[in-house]
This record gives structure tokens, C-alpha cells and sequence, in this order.
């Protein structure tokens, strides 16, 4: 394989998707989505900085002047949220554009019966196989840069401009958005190579598509599978009761003369550990999902990314974890600071937590590509 080749191949695709109809309805579309993403994501960021801006008054009312600085810090609205709405919508339109892209890129040259004419040219397999991959992935690359500087340009025209570290977040949100799409176009690209019609091509990636966003999560997180795999959920423990004496007071009311037996406690804090383990058990299993689903580890990780109050609550279960008693005079502050604190983000701790599935998300493009290359290579186009 000459790279010179390779090169030549990637270009002409490159520029063949950029000239198309379809090219232009997808950055369409990709814009669109930004568009209404980020003005929606702009909203509740202003919503975000005025209940955190009522929030200080309120704090300073009842903590006078000695709240914390890192109280502010730690609840302070982020601009991450304003990608929130995008990635939803990314997370399923933006397959189907990768897979309109790549699913009649062989399937196409069988149908003009120009394949077996362009193989007969002093060009390998492998030099055709890998340009068409690197020009659509080009392709798909410009239209993202193109949607993500719009959207920080419309952020930069609102007067909302990113902190330095927030930036890393955007920039890894970009390149994972891209990884995304790129696993749509290398799947569809192998069953562009499997058929021998576009149309066929179409329809089984739209199957994948949905079998490895919706049907393998539904079946590894379903009720039969788990109960399979870990064992049944854990039985709340029976309800037992001891007789009170009371021979001081003459007159005992049916509820008073019987109080929770000693034995509760015991089954309870069984009962408490036992759902624990059980629900450590079935998040494990449930990550296996991640393995197979290029939406899930998408949905995860831009989750994690856009929506540091939400990841917040998934990572800390036990809101009140970190920050002690609430004053007594601030009950009402002490809940907000409690949910706020949930909300911080820490782009070092969300990294680990979404390292796995950055992992997978960074194999699963190559895995499709191999197959998309064996089966080309192995093709029979006589």
C-alpha cells in the first residue's frame, strides 16, 4: 500500500461528500441542532446564575460574613450545561448522519458495476478501502468543526465566555461527538461492504443502529437477565413487634403497649447491606452495555461532561456526603448548598469516571473498520 494512494482516494471521497446533497442536508442539520441546542443550553444557564446569584444573598442573610469562599466556588453555574441539549439531540440524530454517510460507499460501486473496473487501475484493495474511510471521516470532521464553531461563536455573541477549565471538557465533548459519529459511518461502512445493495445497506445499519443503542442496553438491564446473572433483589425483612409493660400508666392505647422489637434493627442493617451489595452487583453487570453500545458510552460520557448537577447525584447517592451538620438557621440555604455541592465539577474526577467508556468508545470505530476491511479485502468482485 503505497500512502501516496491512500492519500488521492481520501481526497476525491473527501471532496465528493462535501459537493453532495447529502453532505449539505447533514451540516443542515448538525447546525440546526446546535443552534437550537446552545439558545435553549443559553436559557437555563441564565436560570442557573440567577438562583445562584439569589442564592448568595440568601447565604450572606444567614451566614453574615463568614460563609466560605469555596461555598461560591463550588455552586457556581457552568457553561458546560449549555452543550447539555445538543448532546441530547446529537445522541440520535447524529448516527443517522454518520450512517447516511457511509452506507452506499461500496454498495454504490457494485450497483454502476464501476468496482471491478476501478480494481482493474493500479489500485489495491487496501488503498480503496482505507481512502474511502479517512475522506468520509474527513468529511464528517469538517461538518462538526464547522456545527462547533457556530456554537461557541453564538456563545461568544451572548457575552458567555468559557473559563480556562472548562475548556478541556468542550474540547473533549468535541472529539468524543466526532468519535460517535465516526462508529456510525464505520458500521454502516460494513454493511455497505456485506451487500450488494444500498438500499439493503441502509436498513440492516439502521437495525444495528438500534440493536446497539436500545435492544442489547433493554436486554442486559432487564428484570430476567439481572435476576439471572447476580440473583434476585433482596426480601425486606418481617416486621416484629414486643409487648411494652408499662405497669405506671393505667390506661395503654392497642399502638403504645407495642414498640418495634430489638431484632429489626439487626434485620434492617442486613437488609441495608445485602441491597447494597446487590445494587454494586447489578451496576457491574449493567456496564456491559457499554461494551456493545456506541450510544450508551455516548449518552455517559457528554452526561458527564454537559451536566456536572446531574452526574452529580449518579456518582454521590447520599447527598448530604462532605458537608456536615446543615445550621440550623439555614435549613432551607443548607438544602440548596447540599444539592449544589452535587453539581461540582472536577474535570480530573469526571475523566476517571468516564475512562472506561472513553476506552470503548475509542475501540469501537477500529473494530468496525477491521471488519469493514477483512470483508472488503475478502470480497468477490467478479
Amino acid at each position: 500500500m503505497t500512502d501516496s494512494g491512500v492519500i488521492t482516494i481520501a481526497k476525491k471521497e473527501f471532496f465528493d461528500h462535501i459537493r453532495s446533497h447529502r453532505f449539505l442536508i447533514m451540516l443542515s442539520i448538525l447546525l440546526g441542532i446546535a443552534v437550537v441546542g446552545i439558545l435553549n443550553g443559553i436559557t437555563d444557564y441564565h436560570s442557573s446564575v440567577s438562583a445562584y446569584n439569589n442564592l448568595q444573598v440568601t447565604s450572606s442573610a444567614d451566614w453574615g460574613s463568614d460563609i466560605p469562599d469555596a461555598l461560591y466556588q463550588r455552586i457556581k453555574p457552568s457553561i458546560l450545561q449549555v452543550f447539555f441539549q445538543m448532546s441530547s439531540l446529537i445522541g440520535i440524530v447524529g448516527g443517522i448522519l454518520g450512517i447516511a454517510l457511509g452506507f452506499d460507499l461500496v454498495t454504490r460501486e457494485k450497483e454502476n458495476r464501476s468496482l471491478k473496473i476501478l480494481l482493474a487501475h493500479p489500485v489495491y484493495r487496501d488503498e480503496l478501502i482505507n481512502g474511502k474511510a479517512l475522506g468520509g471521516m474527513a468529511a464528517i470532521m469538517a461538518a462538526l468543526v464547522i456545527t462547533f464553531f457556530v456554537s461557541l461563536s453564538i456563545l461568544l455573541i451572548a457575552g458567555i465566555i468559557p473559563e480556562i477549565t472548562e475548556l478541556p471538557a468542550i474540547l473533549v465533548f468535541g472529539a468524543v461527538t466526532l468519535l460517535f459519529i465516526v462508529t456510525c459511518f464505520a458500521f454502516a461502512l460494513l454493511m455497505s461492504t456485506i451487500c450488494e445493495q444500498s438500499g439493503l445497506a441502509l436498513i440492516y445499519s439502521l437495525i444495528l443502529f438500534v440493536i446497539l443503542g436500545s435492544f442489547i442496553p433493554a436486554i442486559v438491564m432487564s428484570p430476567l437477565v439481572m435476576n439471572q446473572v447476580i440473583g434476585t433483589p433482596p426480601q425486606l425483612p418481617d416486621l416484629m413487634t414486643e409487648f411494652k409493660d408499662d405497669t405506671t400508666d393505667p390506661v395503654v392505647s392497642a399502638s403504645e403497649s407495642e414498640k418495634p422489637h430489638e431484632h429489626n434493627r439487626e434485620a434492617w442493617d442486613e437488609y441495608d447491606r445485602q441491597t447494597q451489595e446487590y445494587g454494586e452487583k447489578q451496576m457491574h453487570v449493567g456496564d456491559l452495555q457499554f461494551l456493545f453500545s456506541p450510544q450508551k458510552n455516548y449518552e455517559k460520557i457528554t452526561v458527564f461532561l454537559t451536566n456536572p448537577a446531574l452526574t452529580g447525584t449518579y456518582l454521590y447517592p447520599v447527598m448530604s456526603k462532605g458537608w456536615g451538620d446543615t445550621p440550623t438557621n439555614a435549613q432551607d440555604v443548607g438544602v440548596a448548598v447540599v444539592y449544589e455541592k452535587l453539581a461540582v465539577f472536577d474535570f480530573s474526577q469526571t475523566l476517571a469516571m468516564i475512562f472506561g467508556n472513553l476506552i470503548a468508545l475509542l475501540i469501537q470505530p477500529f473494530v468496525f473498520f477491521g471488519l469493514a476491511y477483512v470483508s472488503f479485502m475478502r470480497m468477490d468482485v467478479r
